[in-house]
């Protein structure tokens, strides 16, 4: 593939393959130097140049399919008694940005990111969006360059291993829901209420719950009242999450 890498990039590769051989990844088998190298730099970084340069942003566009079967195969293996809609929580909170940026920084993968001096200046070397990504990158780059079995290997050992540290009982379908949304749409999910039916028999009202971004329906919930009716479509939301495409 041919990326335009800045060449103080170049001039750090050996030590950034010494980096990968501690994750227990072989840097005898990278292939693609521009596509490794591209892995490790902040859009940021290669906007400080005069050229234009890639950045590891590029390395994110399928990333989802990867990570995502990877824990779903796991869960669904592991946990042969879990729902569904479980494991589609747990999945949801294994790749969330949250946990993969714990991931990089326990590996010290954001020690190893080419940043802007500007970035730098106010830490966000530490900062959970530039983390989670570049460890994202990082997956694709593995899967794409090296092997898929090699990526699924770096999967299981360090993202599906927070499984242990996460508290799902207190995450609400909402929470996690709001967490994807904001992710993918880069915007907060707002919640539409409908007054739907009356149920003359029952003297019930049944609400409809829509789940609106960038006036765009994502989800629908139904309820005898808008809380529940909210939490109902953030459900289903997350529910329509087991595709690794969505």
């Amino acid at each position: 593939m041919n990326l335009k890498i800045p060449q103080e990039v170049y001039s750090n590769i050996s030590k950034l393959k010494k980096y990968v051989k501690t994750l227990g990844i072989d840097p005898e088998l990278i292939k693609d130097q521009d596509l490794f190298l591209c892995a490790f730099v902040h859009k940021s970084y290669a906007s400080d140049f005069k050229e234009i340069y890639d950045h590891n942003e590029r390395l994110e566009f399928v990333w989802d399919s990867i990570l995502w079967s990877i824990i779903a195969k796991k869960l669904f293996l592991t946990f042969p008694e879990m729902s569904e809609a479980e494991m589609t929580l747990y999945k949801i909170a294994l790749v969330r940005e949250e946990t993969l940026s714990i991931v990089a920084k326990k590996i010290w993968l954001n020690k190893e990111l080419f940043i802007s001096k500007w970035e730098e200046k106010n830490n966000w070397r530490e900062k959970a969006s530039i983390t989670s990504d570049a460890l994202e990158s990082l997956i694709w780059y593995i899967a794409l360059d090296i092997w898929y079995t090699v990526a699924e290997k770096f999967v299981l050992e360090y993202v599906y291993a927070e499984i242990n540290n996460l508290s799902i009982a207190v995450k609400s379908y909402k929470t996690m829901a709001q967490e994807n949304i904001q992710k993918k749409y880069k915007t907060i999910p707002v919640y539409r209420d409908i007054e739907e039916a009356f149920d003359d028999k029952h003297n019930v009202i049944r609400f409809r719950s829509e789940i609106m971004v960038k006036d765009l329906v994502i989800a629908t919930g139904f309820w005898t009242n808008k809380k529940k009716a909210q939490e109902d479509a953030a459900k289903k939301y997350c529910e329509s999450l087991t595709s690794p495409w969505k």
